[in-house]
């Protein structure tokens, strides 16, 4: 069928009404019937072997190129990651390295928040003359924790050298240093004091 062919039969149709209708009594359609092309004649070729293997080769020829197409965009990846649990790495060199960074990120963190922390109770430990140097023994996450020790040392410390004070000066042993260290202090012991 031409185009003039096919403009002539749809020229007098009105816009609301059925082109299949009016397509069905041409001679296009009368031929396509008497050829045996319509659906149920499709679908009763389908079961001749001749007809089926030429679609299948078909279907084949379509698939072949969607597992290609899969192979270059996937494959790869699946293998690097077989490999990598059978050598028992499992991580990438990209994920290794992440997680590197990750591990010196959060220790860098950690220092800082450490010195933040010894710089804040320093004031305290010297008001308390307890030395720095015991910061360690004090440091915890929780500001009452620290505290907590800080107050609970410096109470044992003083309670320790009153004791022991207490006891030498009721014992009697005690003896006030002099420039000899025996106790009785001269005009020049005096006078260096004074200075």
């Amino acid at each position: 069928m031409l185009k003039k062919d096919l403009l002539k039969l749809i020229e007098n149709i009105e816009d609301e009404a059925s082109v299949d209708e009016v397509l069905s009594k041409s001679d296009f359609a009368k031929s396509l019937l008497q050829s045996g092309l319509t659906l149920n004649a499709f679908k009763e070729k389908m079961n001749e072997p001749e007809f089926k293997s030429f679609l299948d080769s078909i279907k084949d020829k379509h698939f072949e190129k969607a597992l290609e197409t899969w192979k270059s965009n996937n494959l790869q990846t699946i293998i690097n990651d077989e490999v990598l649990k059978a050598t028992g790495k499992k991580k990438t060199p990209e994920q290794l390295k992440i997680e590197e960074l990750e591990k010196r990120m959060l220790e860098s963190e950690a220092k800082a928040k450490k010195a933040e922390r010894i710089a804040k109770y320093k004031d305290v430990l010297a008001e308390k003359k307890i030395p720095m140097e015991m910061i360690e023994y004090f440091l915890t996450d929780d500001d009452e924790t620290t505290m907590a020790r800080i107050d609970n040392f410096k109470t044992f410390v003083d309670d320790i050298v009153n004791t022991s004070v207490k006891e030498k000066i009721a014992s009697g042993s005690y003896t006030p240093p002099g420039e000899n260290g025996s106790g009785d202090f001269t005009v020049d012991d005096i006078a260096k004091m004074m200075m």
